[in-house]
């Protein structure tokens, strides 16, 4: 067992109860949402929508329950919140509450609150920082007008080899991850413009057992020419993977695979990867493997990083 295997506590928001009223998770559908840009629309619910799909209630529970004592078997310690009643309303489009990645980050004693894009997840945002402020004694920490922020834009990192933060630049913009910026002072500061309406939909960093950033996945043919110059400007090794391992392309919708939860030597997601060579190369760098399947939650836009969060 490697020395950082359980050195990540992760928070996870329960399920909302079934009510006489509220029939499950997402009962009326996918809600299609989208921030400032057209390419941060959410095309998996997109794509639900227009062929019809909702979520099979039974196979949700049976998936996140898997998911949640996959975790545990990948070694990291949860906190898992239960759901606010006061989002389980009859009519309410704000499940997506349930991804409490994208509600902020927790940085030592605080917790920087998301200021969505989305118009429809503010409350949703409020909510996490009650809950977050509440459960964990943490002290909430707003950005100021005009600053955009969603915590699936955030991937930060704190390595044998210095800190780093990427950002994406979909549904948040500089202003926002600037603010936090003045607050983590990461070694590294990195920005991401992307198709992917986050970045954690087209872009998981790979850390080794003894903690070293080994390489960066991200689905290349989504990522913007000058940001992906960027990546390979670090010198950290890119795996490039195909839209197959992201939301997809076309009318295809993707596998979500490369929304994946890491810590040092563990990478636990959805699905293995499709792209040829990727397995092997993770198992080379001696990650351990952890598969979850989250088909209900794919068509929501989301996968296990959007359904953890780190307490650091």
């Amino acid at each position: 067992m490697n020395a950082y295997k359980h050195h990540r506590e992760i928070i996870l928001l329960g399920l909302p109860p079934v009510t006489a009223e509220v029939k499950g998770m997402w009962p009326n559908g996918y809600p299609v949402h989208k921030g400032e840009t057209e390419s941060s629309i959410n095309f998996a619910t997109l794509y639900a929508k227009n062929n019809g799909i909702t979520a099979d209630q039974q196979l949700l529970r049976r998936e996140w329950l898997n998911f949640v004592a996959t975790l545990l078997q990948a070694g990291f310690h949860l906190q898992i919140i239960p759901f606010p009643e006061e989002l389980n309303r009859p009519g309410s489009l704000y499940h997506d509450a349930v991804f409490i990645r994208d509600g902020g980050l927790i940085f030592r004693g605080i917790w920087i609150k998301s200021r969505f894009s989305v118009k429809d997840r503010v409350l949703e945002g409020e909510f996490h920082s009650r809950l977050v402020e509440s459960k964990l004694k943490k002290t909430v920490v707003s950005l100021p007008k005009g600053s955009y922020l969603e915590g699936g834009d955030v991937n930060y990192l704190e390595t044998a080899g210095g800190s780093y933060y990427f950002g994406g630049l979909s549904r948040s913009n500089r202003k926002g991850h600037d603010f936090v910026r003045e607050i983590i002072r990461p070694d590294n500061y990195i920005l991401v413009e992307s198709e992917g309406y986050h970045l954690d939909t087209v872009f998981t960093p790979v850390v080794t057992a003894d903690n070293k950033l080994a390489a960066l996945i991200i689905a290349g043919g989504s990522i913007k020419p000058d940001s992906l110059a960027q990546l390979r400007a670090t010198g950290i090794p890119i795996i490039e993977v195909s839209a197959q391992d992201s939301s997809g392309s076309g009318d295809t919708l993707g596998d979500y695979s490369v929304n994946a939860l890491i810590a040092p030597g563990v990478m636990v997601n959805c699905s293995r990867f499709s792209t040829p060579g990727v397995e092997e190369t993770l198992q080379k760098l001696g990650i351990e493997r952890y598969v979850a399947p989250l088909t209900s939650f794919k068509y929501a836009g989301g996968s296990v990083h959007c359904l953890t969060n780190e307490v650091y």
